[in-house]
């Protein structure tokens, strides 16, 4: 019988659990210290050290804050591994390192962070990605104090001073070259600092008074997650400066013994024997993520079933997700807003129900939710609708492939007075700390081993910062994490699986698309929209061999929305539009055929583009220009350039106004080289009398140049607003030339500021509509639009995947030699 006890110095009063016969006695004295020692099993270890700093000690689960549900909750495994990281930390003073599969990484997560708060132990954090680097490790060099070189201790140094338990996660995910660095401080207690200083064991140090003394309380835990036959992928000489422990999965018995103390007692001990034993087919899940679940249920019975809830947590035998159609009755949730002050946005049984599955997740103990579904399927009008029904302020953040672990919680900057460099919170961390709901846009196209290094702060709620700052999470912080499925390789690996509460998100059925778009296009003819309607029913019959042909000949919603847009001011066009849509121009001809096929069988007539108007009615253009054309504050900005006009170019110039005209934010344009796009563009802002700001892109462009200008005044760097920003803060077009040569990421950003209406700028400003007097806050104006111009690059069309929220328009090529 494993029997568990614990003397803690808390207010001197001392609590003594066993799990014969759990119990408490209590003895307080406030002038008195009784007892300040510690005992787990059969280890005690006499006055340890305890933290004086709250915001480097972990806090207690809130199903473990009472000391007497201690035994009851944890399996007797749990309670082994707590008495041998005791063991190894006052008594043997060696190092220690937790491994283990991926799928338990968040169980040894929460031990070890456990064991420091049973022990109050001030805890050093380092989740460890393939982007840590020495520095990260040991020194990193700041200016300071108007251009002094400084140089900071990192989170290793720090433990090592001031005798703290470092917790390294995440051991496999690091470059095998950096970790070496910690290699004669883990074994020797020495470190050279990039300063000039040299970290030095408490023996030398006493023996020579030289350099800084390694606290003899100074321990390192690491965390590891290894997969079968993957033992090589752990450096050796590393691997062997720790001891190391295997933390399997938790027999079947146990968990359900842990399931039944966390259980509210509305489940029948049958159903939790159920649904314990399916998980044993996944290998083995964590005594959290059940308990969620089982919490989950008795929540919201009868709506939601045993195997949807499994699958909402993770822990789905095929790695399946909750689904609107795994909801049986309407979710009972109350304290809503009701009310959606956006009137793009239509609601419908599906979105209703994705939003409550999405506040389900939150209220049964989530931080964080996952919708996971193809393009157009309405995701980020669902998180944003979400926030507006939970009374939350929504925080946009679009996720790059280039973002660090680092670029999600921080990122680096300088101070326009003094040129110090300094950390800036990025909207996760003003969400964490302000308590509002963030937007994670795009999680899968990070690396994964970035993903994970949040699992701290959405798990345990608990934020440690680049610069060392470290504080609990809002109690009304939430985050919405958005991706679209997994393809070849799963982004979804089993350590990505236990951190985010997981919903499938659909296209909409034929019936509410149908009542979506007839009640944003009041006017457009019901027979038009049924042909539409029917024709993306009959191009998602089509079957093709990549998926990056498929995405090029379907109609999603957000393409379905702008053909309305313009078909309900221009019905006999319909065939055009659509044509432009797709890009047909530029398709394979095998896919050309396919699309004239398709419309053909819905009844839409196919433009013949071989009939081109010698002559063309410039009254149409001039109408036109004259219904948009603006007053300039800056007539500098205004393009002049010397042009003439032939019929082909005018049928452009009308079709890139019938667009701007219906309110469309962003147009793509597109066109062979020497067709005359730019020519074209300058020549209708100058009838529009437009202010235009221009940016030249190339495969060397970054999201950085993209928002903010650097420049060297006085010796400082200071960052200028780009013409993106000054484009949308005084109303003006933003020209975007040549953005098929710029990396996908740079200009898939756009879709944040396009759509949700909401860009954060590295500096800490963010774009947005909000009318505020917050100096953070840059109102977009209405006017703002954004001209994009591509030539094509070939199949498939490199900037289908990053503008297909744009309008699509083909400048006719052989018009330019007319």
């Amino acid at each position: 019988m494993i029997t568990f006890r614990l003397f803690r110095a808390a207010l001197s009063t001392r609590r003594v659990l066993s799990t014969n016969n759990v119990s408490r006695c209590f003895h307080k004295s406030i002038t008195t210290l009784i007892d300040t020692s510690v005992t787990i099993g059969d280890v005690t270890v006499s006055n340890p050290p305890m933290g004086t700093n709250p915001n480097l000690i972990p806090t207690l689960p809130s199903r473990l804050e009472h000391f007497h549900t201690l035994p009851s909750t944890l399996p007797p495994c749990h309670i082994s591994h707590l008495r041998w990281m005791l063991q190894k930390d006052f008594v043997l003073h060696q190092d220690f390192l937790l491994l283990g599969t991926p799928r338990l990484a968040s169980e040894r997560r929460h031990l070890l962070l456990l064991y420091a708060a049973l022990l109050h132990r001030e805890v050093e954090y380092v989740a460890l990605s393939r982007d840590t680097s020495e520095a990260d490790l040991k020194q990193r060099k700041e200016v300071s104090n108007g251009g002094s070189t400084v140089y900071v201790h990192q989170a290793p140094v720090r433990a090592a001073i001031h005798g703290r338990l470092l917790i390294l996660d995440g051991l496999e995910k690091a470059e095998r070259n950096v970790l070496p660095t910690l290699s004669n401080l883990l074994e020797n207690r020495e470190l050279p600092l990039d300063d000039g200083t040299m970290l030095v064991s408490p023996d030398v140090y006493d023996r020579h008074k030289m350099g800084i003394a390694v606290h003899p309380d100074f321990r390192v835990a690491a965390i590891g997650s290894l997969s079968e036959g993957e033992s090589a992928s752990l450096d050796p000489p590393l691997r062997s400066r720790f001891q190391a422990r295997l933390v399997s999965s938790v027999d079947e018995g146990d968990v359900l013994v842990a399931a039944s103390a966390g259980s509210q007692g509305i489940l029948d001990m049958s159903t939790l024997k159920e649904m314990v034993k399916s998980t044993g087919d996944i290998g083995g899940v964590s005594i959290q993520s059940i308990q969620n679940a089982i919490r989950y249920i008795e929540m919201f019975q009868p709506s939601i079933s045993p195997p949807a809830a499994l699958n909402a947590h993770g822990m789905g035998i095929n790695g399946g997700m909750i689904t609107p159609q795994d909801v049986k009755s309407p979710l009972k949730l109350d304290g809503l807003n009701d009310t959606t002050t956006n009137p793009n946005f239509v609601a419908t049984n599906t979105t209703n129900t994705v939003r409550d599955l999405i506040i389900a997740g939150f209220r049964s103990g989530n931080r964080a939710v996952a919708c996971v579904g193809p393009k157009g399927s309405y995701k980020s009008a669902i998180a944003s609708e979400t926030a507006k029904a939970m009374g939350l302020k929504m925080e946009l953040f679009s996720l790059h492939p280039d973002m660090t672990a680092r670029d999600l919680l921080m990122v680096r900057g300088t101070d326009k007075e003094s040129g110090d460099t300094s950390w800036r919170e990025t909207p996760l961390t003003r969400a964490a700390r302000r308590g509002t709901l963030v937007v994670l846009d795009g999680i899968d196209k990070i690396r994964t081993d970035t993903l994970t290094s949040l699992a701290l702060v959405l798990e345990q709620g608990w934020v440690i910062l680049p610069d060392g700052t470290r504080f609990y999470t809002h109690d009304d912080f939430r985050c919405i994490a958005i991706a679209h499925p997994p393809e070849k390789r799963s982004w979804i690996t089993p350590e990505v699986r236990s951190i985010f509460h997981w919903i499938q998100v659909d296209p909409l059925p034929r019936e509410e698309l149908r009542d979506i778009l007839m009640k944003l296009y009041p006017s457009l003819d019901e027979i038009i929209l049924d042909k539409l309607l029917n024709l993306q029913k009959e191009l998602d019959r089509v079957s093709v061999d990549s998926a990056a042909e498929k995405e090029a000949l379907q109609l999603t919603m957000r393409k379905l929305k702008h053909i309305c847009r313009r078909v309900e001011r221009s019905p006999n066009e319909l065939g055009r539009i659509i044509h432009n849509t797709l890009l047909t121009s530029f398709l394979p001809e095998w896919d050309q055929g396919i699309i004239a096929k398709c419309l053909s069988k819905c009844g839409i007539d196919v433009p013949d583009e071989g009939n081109d108007e010698i002559s063309f009615d410039y009254g149409m253009v001039n109408e036109l220009v004259k219904s948009c054309k603006r007053a300039a504050s800056n007539p500098l900005l205004v393009p002049n350039p010397r042009f003439e006009e032939n019929p082909g170019q005018a049928r452009s110039e009308l079709d890139i106004l019938e667009a701007h005209r219906v309110g469309e934010k962003a147009l793509l344009i597109t066109g062979y080289q020497g067709v005359g796009k730019n020519k074209i563009v300058d020549h209708l802002l100058f009838k529009l009398n437009c202010e235009r700001e221009y940016i030249q892109l190339h495969r060397d462009s970054t999201i950085q140049s993209l928002m903010m200008t650097p420049s060297v005044e006085n010796g400082r760097i200071v960052y200028h607003d780009s013409p993106l920003v000054r484009a949308a803060k005084y109303g003006r077009i933003l020209v975007l030339d040549e953005a098929d040569k710029a990396p996908v990421e740079v200009v898939a950003l756009l879709k944040g500021l396009i759509e949700d209406g909401q860009l954060s700028l590295p500096d800490g400003r963010v774009l947005c509509h909000d009318h505020s007097s917050d100096p953070d806050i840059i109102s977009i104006h209405p006017d703002f639009r954004i001209w994009t111009l591509t030539n094509p690059a070939g199949f498939p069309f490199h900037g289908e995947s990053m503008l297909d929220c744009t309008a699509w328009l083909s400048p006719d090529f052989k018009a330019a030699y007319t």
